[in-house]
């Protein structure tokens, strides 16, 4: 890993890449407003489709069906109050897992308070979705159902495509919403094929810059702006495009390496490398993972005192969603999977990109296990 750091927290960020720099500076000298008429503003606006275009490709999408936004949270904002305003009519009815990122937990929390029904569905140990809860939830009056493709703390694969299953049979008139942040551009994310409507995808998972993202819809009619102002983006996202973050998205997903298998076996080799470590846990379902993501608990330690220590050797990993490492509660998502207290507090998530090595796996192992006792002969 570069400057003798071994970065294990790809699901906070990643380095942007090398092409993602270069397409900023690119936007730096292409200045132009893509709104402008003239020479520059049209060659901004060329750029800006070329990115669009590759990213849809990616989604297997028709590029008119793709908004840009500031990143995740805002994408996810706009797929669910869009849709919610726009199907209210309808029916009063959202259904949401209790394990998803909080910038969709804090939406639907947000019109609950606006007078929607809101229905939280949990998961079982394993932090699966339970698709039996949300079949039971579902009814004609149900107009959104929003479930995570990955989850963000433990890499879990939720069961989308059942999802849409239960929703075709249950509520006619219900959208699929899913995050898809933690998925795209590590394993295939094609939003037909998994029956969604709409999905989140963000820059910075996948070598771009922060503070770009996208979303999904599959017909522009079935939201509301959430931003208004602007022509701009059919006026479903109104604002000036932030160009150099836009070319850096495209170029990032351009060079994307969608290596799933690699990932698992990144993330199996980390687990047997801390095997030999006393008293940890492995949170989340073996059997579907993503790969990218390793949450492990180290019963009896506090997560934030190891974390620390690890930073001290150039070892960065995180305690959960970057978003909420300010929040003083334990993980919801841990919380929603039955942990105990002592097995979430000692809980670090572990987050690998292709361009973790097997080198880094062996060697941040070596330093979690002589940490991890450390911190142990101490408390």
């Amino acid at each position: 890993m570069t400057d003798n750091i071994i970065y294990l927290d790809n699901a906070a960020t990643t380095a942007p890449s090398q092409a993602a720099v270069r397409a900023m500076v690119k936007a730096a000298k292409c200045f132009g407003n893509p709104s402008s008429l003239h020479g520059l503003g049209l060659e901004a606006e060329k750029l800006i489709l070329a990115a669009t275009e590759t990213i849809s490709d990616m989604l297997g999408v028709n590029s008119k069906n793709i908004l840009f936004t500031s990143g995740g949270t805002e994408a996810n904002n706009t797929a669910i109050f869009g849709a919610a305003e726009a199907r209210r009519k309808l029916g009063t009815k959202l259904i949401t897992s209790s394990i998803e990122h909080p910038s969709v937990l804090e939406a639907f929390r947000r019109l609950e308070r606006l007078g929607f029904d809101v229905e939280y569905i949990g998961a079982d140990k394993d932090g699966t979705v339970d698709v039996d809860a949300l079949e039971q939830a579902a009814d004609d009056n149900t107009v959104l159902v929003s479930v995570m493709h990955v989850n963000n703390e433990t890499g879990v694969i939720q069961p989308i495509e059942i999802i849409r299953e239960i929703i075709n049979k249950k509520s006619p008139n219900a959208l699929l919403h899913s995050d898809c942040v933690q998925s795209f551009g590590k394993m295939e994310v094609k939003p037909k094929k998994m029956g969604a409507d709409m999905i989140t995808v963000s820059s910075h998972k996948i070598h771009g810059y922060k503070g770009t993202g996208a979303l999904y819809v599959s017909d522009m009619r079935m939201i509301r702006p959430v931003i208004f102002g602007g022509e701009q983006q059919g006026k479903m996202r109104p604002g000036t495009e932030n160009v150099g973050g836009i070319l850096a998205f495209g170029a990032a997903a351009k060079e994307c390496n969608v290596d799933n298998e690699y990932l698992i076996r990144l993330r199996q080799g980390m687990i047997k490398e801390l095997s030999r470590i006393p008293d940890i846990k492995i949170n989340g379902c073996e059997d579907h993972n993503s790969g990218s993501i390793l949450n492990v608990s180290f019963v009896g330690i506090k997560a934030e005192i190891l974390l620390h220590a690890l930073e001290a050797k150039k070892v960065y990993v995180s305690t959960g969603s970057a978003c909420s490492s300010h929040k003083p509660q334990p993980s919801h998502v841990l919380g929603a999977m039955g942990l105990s207290k002592k097995e979430i507090d000692g809980a670090i998530r572990i987050s690998f990109d292709t361009a973790t090595t097997a080198y880094d796996i062996t060697a941040a192992a070596d330093i979690i296990e002589k940490e991890v006792a450390a911190i142990r002969r101490y408390m």
